[in-house]
């Protein structure tokens, strides 16, 4: 049976990714078919036309040996059958614009059974975030009053805050006690990938964790 791969990645841009990418990509086949979600950007300011071109690019930078194709699921879409697809791309933005989407459309739900079907998943930056059990770990105003803030809680009890730096250990401390959750710190050049049971089978780059009063290098 094929093995469902969850991978979050810290955020940044395509250089500051590039470990994680390549990770993801590797675990994608020839002519794989790739949904790619950028629904928590503002796309007032941030067309189609420009997510369009960054994947574009983000997949010709990793797939010189495959033939990959993509389609983009924007805000008013109908969702699609997520078992067409060989891999979801969930890219970053707003994490309360997003997980909004994600809880109103059910796909929170039909995420997890992708995964446990075998699919491949990737968040980045807000696409991670929303996997953890709290998204209040975003330093993000909730502008627009979106109610959810709990997230999907697939990684065992853990929330996740990206583009970390170690300039931010006391807010994470702080949020430890706040929303009484334990914390994955990535930062934008690392990532974690996870099986369909939310273990963490592999690191890449620096990941740290915030428990209590303690940091710990995973």
């Amino acid at each position: 049976m094929k093995k469902g791969r969850l991978i979050l990645s810290g955020g940044g841009d395509i250089e500051a990714s590039f470990d994680v990418d390549k990770n993801y990509f590797s675990l994608l086949k020839n002519n794989s078919k790739i949904l790619y979600i950028p629904v928590a950007l503002d796309r007032t300011s941030i067309g189609f036309e420009a997510c369009y071109d960054w994947f574009s690019t983000l997949i010709a930078k990793h797939s010189k040996n495959k033939e990959l194709d993509f389609t983009m699921l924007l805000e008013n879409d109908q969702i699609p059958d997520l078992m067409s697809y060989n891999s979801i791309y969930i890219g970053g933005g707003n994490t309360y614009k997003l997980l909004d989407y994600i809880i109103k459309n059910n796909l929170d739900k039909k995420l997890i059974d992708y995964l446990k079907k075998g699919g491949v998943v990737y968040g980045g930056s807000a696409g991670a975030i929303i996997f953890g059990k709290d998204i209040r770990t975003v330093d993000e105003e909730n502008d627009m009053n979106y109610p959810q803030f709990l997230g999907l809680n697939f990684l065992r009890g853990y929330s996740v805050i990206c583009h970390y730096s170690k300039s931010l250990d006391r807010k994470i401390f702080e949020s430890v006690k706040n929303i009484k959750t334990k914390i994955i710190a990535l930062p934008e050049n690392s990532g974690i990938l996870l099986d369909v049971k939310g273990n963490v089978i592999e690191t890449i780059g620096k990941v740290f964790t915030f428990d209590g009063n303690n940091k710990i290098k995973i």
